[in-house]
């Protein structure tokens, strides 16, 4: 697997080199500013599989570079993982916002820093399978119905492995303080086997837009987690209404599903779940609001207009 480090100090640049080779990663290469690896990023003809970033750099941050990078080509899906002595809130939400997949805190942790290039190859192995399938023109190129994807929209989301990270690195007070709200393209299987990859992926991304749009109010983060689920980070204040929700995305749906009509696209049909929330004291995993929201939403059966919502009480 090749990583590029960016960090504008050497002597961290020469330690993590160190760390990643006693973990089996020996392909790495380092730069020590934001605008050497925009420059490197765009010049290299063999793309890296990962990139490990630092925040605080003279002229452009690692936010900044993080943001630039998801929009060139070769590094638009590959994991971005913040590396860096910041460990405030503020800090979290601004490197997710900007597209990053992971966030590790200096001092670095062999068995942290193991696990997320564990993640970071696999993610690399799957992206190299797919290459090697659209060379060969075969059947086998199409985005499974099972997989997760980067939303095609420029605010209000997040990959999911990225908002499962997310939520990890979330205290206790500050993960209280949100509510998750998972949402179901009932009949995205259809819209799968007729559509091609790109247009399924522009079709969840336009569902996506609707959902960030309908929980506005809220500072909705939206994922799109596979198979035709969403998952929505929302505030907890103010309190959600899934009927208003529900009632927000229909009207919305109508529009969309008008423009679908006129390119003969088949009409998207939704499931709004039960807002999940996780209390201050709870042993739990953090990620286990997700898969809570994610299972409300599959036992979601009243129906509210055109879409299927549950009931507004928050579990």
């Amino acid at each position: 697997m090749k990583i590029l480090v960016v960090d504008d100090e050497p002597l961290f640049c020469e330690l993590i080199s160190a760390e990643l080779a006693a973990c089996g990663f020996e392909d790495v290469h380092a730069v020590n500013s934001g605008a050497a690896a925009i420059s490197l990023v765009r010049e290299i003809s063999d793309p890296f599989d990962c990139i490990l970033l630092d925040i605080d750099m003279p002229g452009m941050d690692g936010i900044e570079v993080c943001r630039l990078l998801r929009v060139e080509p070769s590094t638009t899906e590959l994991p971005i993982v913040m590396v860096t002595a910041r460990s405030e809130i503020e800090s979290v939400d601004r490197a997710f916002a900007a597209g990053a997949t992971d966030y590790l805190t200096k001092p670095i942790d062999r068995r942290e820093l193991q696990g997320r290039m564990t993640m970071a190859s696999g993610m690399a192995r799957e992206r190299a399978a797919r290459r090697a399938a659209l060379a060969r023109n075969t059947s086998t190129n199409k985005l499974s119905f099972e997989e997760s994807f980067r939303l095609r929209i420029d605010h209000s989301s997040m990959d999911y492995l990225a908002m499962q990270n997310y939520v990890l690195k979330l205290g206790t007070m500050r993960l209280f303080s949100l509510v998750a709200i998972a949402f179901q393209v009932i009949n995205a299987k259809q819209l799968y086997q007729t559509l091609d990859s790109s247009d399924f992926q522009d079709t969840m991304s336009d569902v996506a837009e609707v959902i960030a749009e309908a929980l506005a109010f809220n500072d909705a983060i939206v994922s799109y987690v596979g198979s035709g689920f969403f998952l929505a980070l929302v505030s907890r204040i103010p309190e959600i209404s899934v009927e208003e929700v529900a009632a927000q995305i229909e009207l919305k749906l109508q529009d969309m599903n008008e423009w679908y009509a006129n390119l003969d696209q088949m009409p998207v049909l939704m499931r709004v779940g039960t807002p999940c929330s996780r209390g201050i004291v709870n042993l739990s995993s953090a990620t286990e609001l997700l898969d809570t929201a994610m299972q409300k939403t599959k036992e979601s059966t009243a129906v509210v207009g055109g879409v299927i919502a549950e009931s507004s009480k928050v579990y």
